[in-house]
């Protein structure tokens, strides 16, 4: 097994529209980035260009337009089992829950900033399983809070590494993807256990190896997770990749996306490195539902209307394009619904395809 004996530090800097990341390292990194003999390439798309469907949208309901349900800076959206609306309010440092007939805030989970067992000090990333637990990423505390759907802290979770993203599998399984990863595995598979109301994370394995010497790159693979119970997809942020994985830590697929985007150049500066800026996104996120995986690649080149491309979610094959009509810092797409995240407020739109032509 390969190891990067250097281990670099990584900055997380808060800004307006999310998280941005920079490490510090003790040695340069690779001169040439490679990808990693681990696993296959990424198998590239039989079609070449987006196919854009007659698609009819209609706008249901705003949350957090209300003064008494006011989002001070909304970031992370998840439906919950029961149809139910969960939000990561990055101003109240919770997770907000809503109704989503009435509007109405039916519970929060956290405290607020801070360090205490039931407070954020920087959320990553969230999740909500089938029971309506959430489960909470903190990447600068070390856990994962787990509370029960009435609000209660059932636990907090401590992976091996400080948690980034996390996705739910199947058999109680999480697949959680480090902020500072091992140089031959961007994930780690760990099991929730329970005993006498106590919780705690069994460490099953890790898995994932992009590219060669990946610890020292790993700026690159910054990406997303979200979980299908059987399997789980990863989508880099600035990479034209889709994988998925099994439970197991298998894969299960490999793809590039219809608009391959290229493994970016880091710039170097001292002991400091980051991905260019100027780099072209992939996905700014990623959803999944029972058929399908939706990417949010963004505005399309004259800023017209933006872009949610549709994969097969058995086989990464990609489907067709959503035309989002209106700006969204984030989204999430389930079925017939998509809730996207706008300014101050979520909005929730059905979608439905009226023609596919071509």
């Amino acid at each position: 097994m390969r190891r990067f004996f250097r281990t670099p530090v990584v900055v997380v800097l808060l800004l307006a529209g999310g998280l941005a990341l920079a490490w510090l390292t003790t040695s340069r990194g690779p001169s040439e980035v490679r990808l990693s003999d681990r696993l296959p390439p990424p198998r590239a798309q039989d079609r070449t260009e987006r196919l854009f469907p007659e698609i009819t949208f209609e706008q249901l309901r705003m949350l957090g337009d209300r003064p008494e349900t006011f989002l001070n800076n909304p970031d992370f959206v998840r439906p919950g089992p029961d149809g139910s609306v969960y939000v990561f309010d990055r101003g109240a440092s919770q997770v907000i829950r809503f109704d989503p007939e009435t509007g109405q805030i039916l519970q929060r989970y956290g405290r607020g900033p801070g360090q205490g067992p039931d407070e954020f000090a920087m959320v990553s990333d969230f999740e909500v399983d089938r029971k309506g637990h959430v489960y909470v990423c903190d990447a600068e505390n070390g856990r994962i809070s787990l509370f029960a759907p009435d609000g209660r802290l059932l636990a907090s979770l401590k992976p091996k590494r400080r948690p980034y993203h996390l996705a739910l599998l199947s058999g109680q399984r999480l697949a959680v993807e480090p902020l500072d990863p091992y140089n031959d595995a961007l994930f780690e598979l760990y099991r929730l256990e329970s005993r006498n109301g106590r919780y705690r994370l069994a460490y099953l394995g890790r898995f994932g190896e992009f590219l060669e010497r990946q610890e020292a790159v790993s700026l690159l693979l910054d990406g997303r997770l979200t979980g299908a119970d059987s399997f789980f997809v990863y989508t880099p942020r600035r990479i034209g990749w889709i994988a998925a994985f099994r439970p197991n830590g298998t894969l299960k697929y490999h793809r590039t996306t219809i608009e391959p985007v290229p493994i970016p150049k880091l710039v170097r500066r001292g002991s400091a490195q980051w991905v260019d800026r100027s780099a072209p996104h992939s996905t700014y996120a990623t959803s999944v539902d029972r058929q399908h995986v939706y990417l949010y690649k963004g505005s399309n080149a004259d800023k017209s209307f933006y872009q949610i491309d549709v994969y097969e979610a058995q086989t990464g094959t990609y489907r067709f394009t959503i035309p989002f009509p209106e700006w969204a810092g984030r989204l999430y797409v389930r079925d017939s619904l998509i809730y996207a995240v706008q300014d101050t407020v979520v909005t929730i739109w059905r979608w439905q395809i009226r023609s596919v032509g071509e």
